[in-house]
């Protein structure tokens, strides 16, 4: 346990330090775009891009480009304007755990096939989500460790996938993939009926390999997710053993972090117009 928190410790110094570097990069590359540069907020992009600046850099761009370019899923996205009541504590269609999984990663619940547009718009399902995994992100050791997702396909119909379309699954991948300061460890893929396979096919051909490899296909086999993730760390509502989902402490903690939300909507590209204009 001992050589565990000074290695953090050491991945804490080196990530501060390679902020500074970060911070000139910035300067020099990018002037059209106001980023925060604090180490607090540099440090995510480092430690989810294993601390090479480069592509910590290239992820930071990418980061507030998909907000400019998706303003559907980001404009004036905070705790206080997403449809908590109706999306999470009603339906219950996102939970993140209380607990870290045996190797200290976080862990996201997605009630994929329990969601319908009588609850919501797909794009408010998105949002809520997305303020979840941004506050989740805001935990030092997740930054290191990453997050794994448990998808619940549950209920998938024929109407899924007319919404879930190549075009929204590609935008989806993309913000994971390329855009978000998230070190995905694993995708686990629970009650998938036949449908799925549908989605999966145009899925694949967005996931690069390293995603695609950490995809585990567990259909109804609950054993078989239990020994990748244990029981006790899925909350009771998404089939674990944890207790009820308290949806209101969530509700409390993501609110805690308002100001975040509000400072980091007032960043981005700015306009800029053409020289003699």
């Amino acid at each position: 346990m001992l050589y565990e928190k000074e290695f953090m410790m050491i991945l804490l110094i080196f990530s501060d330090w390679c902020s500074k570097i970060i911070r000139n990069f910035y300067y020099t590359e990018e002037s059209s775009l106001d980023c925060p540069m604090e180490d607090e907020f540099l440090c995510k992009f480092l430690r989810a891009r294993k601390y090479d600046v480069d592509d910590a850099f290239k992820n930071v761009h990418k980061y507030f480009r998909v907000k400019q370019e998706t303003p559907e899923m980001f404009e004036n996205l905070t705790p206080y304007t997403i449809h908590f009541q109706k999306i999470c504590r009603e339906n219950r269609l996102v939970m993140v755990s209380r607990l870290r999984d045996p190797l200290g990663r976080g862990v996201v619940v997605l009630r994929i096939g329990a969601w319908n547009s009588t609850i919501c718009t797909l794009n408010e399902f998105f949002r809520a989500g997305l303020v979840q995994v941004e506050w989740l992100l805001l935990h030092q050791d997740v930054q290191i460790r990453g997050v794994v997702f448990v998808l619940d396909f549950k209920g998938l119909g024929v109407y899924h996938i007319t919404q879930y379309t190549p075009a929204v699954i590609k935008k989806l991948l993309y913000m994971m993939q390329d855009c978000y300061p998230l070190r995905v460890k694993a995708l686990y893929v629970v009650n998938n009926p036949a449908l799925f396979d549908i989605l999966f096919t145009a899925s694949k051909r967005f996931m690069k390999p390293k995603l695609l490899k950490r995809v585990h296909l567990l259909g109804h086999d609950t054993e078989k997710l239990h020994s990748m993730l244990p029981s006790d760390v899925i909350p009771e509502d998404a089939g674990g053993t944890q207790g009820a989902y308290d949806y209101d402490k969530l509700e409390k903690d993501l609110q805690s972090k308002a100001k975040f939300f509000d400072e980091i909507n007032r960043y981005g590209y700015r306009k800029t117009t053409k020289r003699g204009r």
